[in-house]
């Protein structure tokens, strides 16, 4: 078939659907995370190989119904040269396509894709605490990526990196390789001998901390913003807080005509606060929704924010935030435990030279320790730019801490430094009691 009148039936019906939905270019772009680059050359017949892959995402975005999709899929599928690229991760269709909406992460969003995209960005770990979104970050932007023609191999905790597809590349084409939860520390060499050889291929890396190869780039993943105090007097400017935007698009799931009014507000506010922002416990809370009241789950999270499950019948297998908290703990050297079971005996907010002053060192060690607590997401910043830097330990962290202070064998079976009584620090192998 004329490769000329398949690229312009594509782009012509393309356009046709846009139009009928009554969106722009630009909007439709924005619902879809495909360019509008992108979109544009689709509609005029510019690309010479179109993804399956893009065009699925522009059908999801459309809403084409089956037999729409199918007929515009079908116009991708029989230019010459096009390949279907949905089971390139190993495991099925690409993971990323099945998540939902991100929420309030939109300057995150640009950032990773900002440092995807530079010369020098060959690899670029998000680091931060578990369930805070790395993956779903990572996601959004290799959606970006794979919607540009970029080839995109995902890989999860203890799969094989794809040596074997990784050779197997189209000459030219840009592939990033993403190793998803992975584990940060043994890995630099391996990493660095793939960049050099394959010159064209970016890694990204979600992990707890960085992996400490030369040139890697950080980008720090902290909690979602909770309300300040005194937020939920307003609901209307409460509902504009990221992590009440996304536990309220949580509720609306089992429940479409729940709306934040004073009611609600107070509630959903604390349950944001004790919740730390975290998107996967903010998921489990909106979920749980369906059965049990917003009161009776803030009761719970009080007692222990670790205490909400992953609801039964959920499409990924519940990650255990605790379990993962105490990975990240056992990385932090025995002056920071004692640096973090210090601060952490208080909710208020404290600067480098407060907390400097309360475990008795100096400014400059201080600073160096908690530079690590932010990277790792132990430590939230919370004052804003032009004043003293001011931080907070984690709900999570707080709770955890004075789990440790009261059954102290329990916790040092789970890191690598005891916390007694006092919260003073000595070194043990994993697993003493």
């Amino acid at each position: 078939m004329n490769d000329i009148r398949t690229r312009q039936d594509l782009g012509a019906r393309l356009r046709d659907h846009r139009q009928r939905a009554g969106l722009t270019q630009r909007q439709l772009a924005d619902l879809t995370t495909v360019s509008v680059r992108a979109i544009r050359n689709l509609e005029q017949g510019k690309v010479l190989s179109p993804r399956l892959d893009t065009v699925r995402l522009l059908a999801d975005g459309l809403r084409l119904g089956p037999a729409q999709r199918e007929t515009l899929l079908d116009a991708v599928r029989r230019r010459p040269g096009t390949a279907d690229h949905s089971g390139e991760s190993g495991c099925g269709p690409m993971p990323w396509l099945a998540r939902g909406r991100l929420i309030g992460r939109d300057a995150e969003v640009a950032a990773l894709t900002d440092l995807l995209a530079q010369p020098g960005g060959r690899l670029v770990s998000v680091v931060g605490i578990g369930g805070v979104g790395k993956s779903h970050l990572a996601a959004e932007a290799v959606r970006r990526a794979a919607a540009d023609g970029t080839r995109v191999l995902w890989r999860g905790r203890g799969e094989e990196i794809p040596v074997d597809e990784l050779a197997e590349r189209v000459p030219g084409e840009k592939t990033v390789l993403v190793l998803d939860d992975a584990e940060p520390t043994g890995n630099a060499g391996r990493l660095g001998a793939l960049m050099s050889a394959h010159p064209r291929l970016r890694i990204l890396v979600t992990a707890c901390s960085p992996c400490g190869v030369s040139g890697e780039q950080v980008l720090r993943l902290a909690p979602l913003p909770v309300p300040a105090p005194g937020a939920e007097s307003d609901p209307e400017l409460l509902a504009q807080v990221p992590s009440v935007r996304l536990l309220c698009e949580h509720i609306r799931a089992g429940n479409p005509l729940f709306r934040l009014d004073e009611s609600d507000a107070a509630v959903v506010a604390e349950l944001c606060r004790c919740l730390d922002g975290l998107p996967r416990a903010l998921e489990f809370a909106g979920r749980w929704t369906l059965v049990r009241a917003l009161a009776e789950l803030l009761a719970e999270v009080k007692r222990s924010p670790f205490g909400l499950t992953a609801p039964p019948m959920s499409a990924e297998p519940a990650r255990d935030l605790m379990v993962r908290l105490r990975r990240t703990l056992g990385r932090l050297s025995p002056a920071g435990v004692s640096f973090l079971a210090t601060v952490a005996r208080d909710h208020r907010s404290w600067s480098v030279a407060e907390a400097a002053t309360a475990v008795g060192t100096s400014g400059a060690d201080a600073a160096v320790i908690v530079f690590t607590l932010v990277t790792y997401g132990l430590v939230r910043p919370e004052s804003p730019g032009g004043e003293e830097p001011r931080f907070s330990v984690l709900n999570h962290v707080r709770h955890l801490y004075a789990e440790a202070r009261r059954e102290p064998r329990r916790w040092g079976a789970a890191v690598m430094h005891r916390i007694g009584p006092e919260g003073r620090v000595r070194t043990v192998a994993v697993g003493e009691s």
